[in-house]
């Protein structure tokens, strides 16, 4: 066996080749991934500029990749070296620790205390790998994978970071207990969507809200406002300006709600995503039954009084006014995020699907 480090086209190809093959015949799966890891490879992406990458694959003698993965350091983020975007044939536990071994070699060069496995890049891009639930196909951005990957970083005895997603089969009736409440915040608060005609400064918004609501949030680090004008401009191919709501209290805004419909709806097991569901999306995006809410965000001297309930039944109203989606499934929560466990808990029938960071020292 032998790593090797993914450089020229000719590798980038191999790379991509293998994700696609490893997915082909899996009924279980849907790859978010593959068009993001195009844009890495094409220097497209703005935040690359911040982020040192390294992909590697590795071979057997013949030739034939094993597993991959993108081996990153964010220099805002400088305790750890990621392994990102990993995928493996399984029952190569020899193999991965290859991937490990280079990773921690990497991780001594730019002075690195840690390894972190599940992290893709930024948390606005992913984190965690699946825990639970491997016999139920991912939803669009949240990661999927057998069992086998937990099992070969378990393995190496590292440390654990849990993540939860919610699920709600009526969030009507999970809200309508809080009435009074958002009935309240919408007479001391304003409400409105994101608008495509003033689409940097609303983008500029939702950059300085991250940047402040999620300064103390594990993982996280500063994004620049090209990175997230970027993100928006690729979700808002798919997604609908009232997919992104923000409150105002006196004209200041202090916090936001980002929801999607579940796009991985239109597509099948085992595909990649791309563009051929854009056109999709176009017929049939009606009939996505459930919606994603991905992340929302409140100033902290705002928090306590509600606002996220009430960011929530904003996503509600238009979800029955322009969609058909009948049910909501969260995105992940870290597990010591008490505030946001508990209004999940408020307004989401329970816990769903766990997810898992793995951290490893370097010695």
């Amino acid at each position: 066996m032998q790593v090797v480090e993914v450089k020229g086209k000719k590798e980038q190809s191999e790379f991509l080749a293998f994700r696609k093959r490893r997915y082909k015949n899996d009924a279980l799966y849907i790859d978010n991934n593959y068009f993001m890891l195009q844009e890495i490879f094409a220097k497209k992406l703005h935040f690359v500029k911040s982020v040192n990458i390294h992909p590697v694959m590795v071979c057997d003698e013949s030739g034939e990749v094993l597993c991959e993965a993108v081996i990153a350091y964010a220099k805002d983020l400088p305790e750890y070296i990621q392994i990102c975007f990993f995928e493996s044939l399984p029952g190569q536990s020899e193999a991965v620790q290859l991937i490990v071994s280079r990773a921690e070699e990497k991780g001594k060069y730019y002075k690195c205390s840690k390894i972190v496995i599940g992290l893709f890049g930024h948390v606005n891009y992913g984190l965690g790998l699946l825990n639970s639930h491997y016999d139920s196909v991912n939803s669009f951005s949240s990661q999927g994978n057998p069992k086998c990957y937990n099992e070969y970083f378990e393995s190496l005895g590292c440390e654990t970071v849990l993540l939860n997603s919610y699920f709600t089969h009526n969030l009507e009736d999970r809200l309508s207990r809080y009435g009074a409440l958002i009935r309240k915040l919408r007479r001391n608060y304003e409400f409105k969507t994101f608008d495509k005609h003033k689409f940097e400064y609303y983008s500029k918004i939702y950059t300085d809200l991250n940047n402040a609501c999620f300064t103390e949030h594990k993982y996280y680090y500063h994004r620049e406002y090209e990175d997230d004008m970027e993100m928006l401009k690729e979700l808002f191919l798919f997604m609908k300006e009232d997919s992104l709501f923000f409150a105002f209290k006196d004209g200041k805004p202090v916090g936001f709600i980002l929801w999607y419909p579940d796009y991985n709806e239109l597509a099948k097991p085992g595909e990649l995503f791309g563009t051929k569901h854009f056109f999709l999306n176009k017929l049939k995006g009606k009939n996505i039954r459930t919606a994603k809410v991905m992340e929302w965000g409140v100033l902290e001297e705002y928090r306590g009084c509600g606002l996220p309930v009430a960011l929530t039944d904003c996503v509600y109203q238009t979800l029955k006014t322009n969609y058909r989606c009948s049910q909501v499934e969260s995105s992940w929560v870290l597990d010591e995020n008490e505030d946001s466990n508990s209004i999940c808990m408020a307004i989401c029938d329970g816990k769903y699907k766990e997810y898992i960071v793995y951290e490893k020292a370097i010695g």
